[in-house]
């Protein structure tokens, strides 16, 4: 009767403990098979409203199911977020040709107090990868190597223009966003000397700012536009405009 009483008490902790996992901050796996090697990407996806200083450590653990061989690899590392931001932390890969080895790989995403936040588990077994639980990212490398993430052209009229659009679209492919509406970064002229830049998500404006020929100020705008396009493209509002 303990026994049994024990063992429920046990589970009930695990459910709730895994309950909290992934909440504010997401841990991403993606793994691309590519011939007999696989390239992993790790993430963590902010999804509370305050900045967040945190820790990764990403293990892959293999095992030789007939020789019984085992090794252990590590990577970890500290790393601030923004609300609604997606990281990359670090990238892996591992050459596996074995058909008996076993090759599990874990996220861990840890709080300041070192309380684990967010966790990823991705399995390869026998050159095959497993689907996993937490959310997992899978991809599968086209064969034509060509895939689709998302558009976004430029329309811009100045040096200051075309240096926010390196910005904006440097950030933005952080994001692997697979919307397949157009965002449109255009450049419009304002009172006087001044101009403007148009951010556009299927020609409805999304944000807009004054133009400056200042670097900080320029990647600062990049960032929030990235922010609200990632809000835009979650939450599919379809009529708002963000004014700097």
């Amino acid at each position: 009767m303990k026994k049994g009483l024990v063992c429920v008490i046990f589970f009930s902790c695990i459910c709730t403990y895994s309950q909290y996992l992934n909440k504010e901050v997401k841990a991403v796996l993606e793994v691309v098979k590519s011939e007999n090697i696989f390239e992993i990407t790790s993430k963590a996806e902010n999804m509370s409203d305050i900045n967040q200083s945190l820790t990764y450590e990403l293990k892959v653990f293999k095992k030789n199911n007939k020789s019984g061989n085992e090794s252990e690899s590590n990577q970890s590392g500290r790393f601030v977020i923004a609300p609604d931001e997606i990281k990359k932390m670090c990238f892996s890969a591992i050459n596996s040709n074995d058909e008996n080895e076993k090759i599990i790989i874990l996220l861990l995403i840890r709080n300041l107090d070192n309380e684990i936040i967010g966790k990823a588990r991705n399995v390869i077994i026998n050159g095959v990868i497993e689907s996993s639980a937490h959310k997992v990212t899978l991809k599968n490398k086209p064969k034509d190597g060509i895939r689709l993430r998302g558009v976004v052209l430029e329309k811009v009229k100045t040096k200051p223009g075309r240096d926010f659009y390196g910005f904006f679209y440097s950030q933005f492919l952080s994001y692997n966003f697979t919307d397949s509406r157009i965002v449109l970064i255009e450049e419009v002229f304002s009172r006087g000397r001044t101009t403007k830049i148009h951010i556009k998500v299927d020609n409805i404006k999304v944000y807009e700012f004054f133009v400056q020929p200042k670097t900080d100020y320029l990647k600062n705008n990049a960032n929030i536009a990235v922010r609200i396009i990632y809000n835009y493209f979650n939450k599919k509002e379809k009529n708002y405009i963000v004014k700097y």
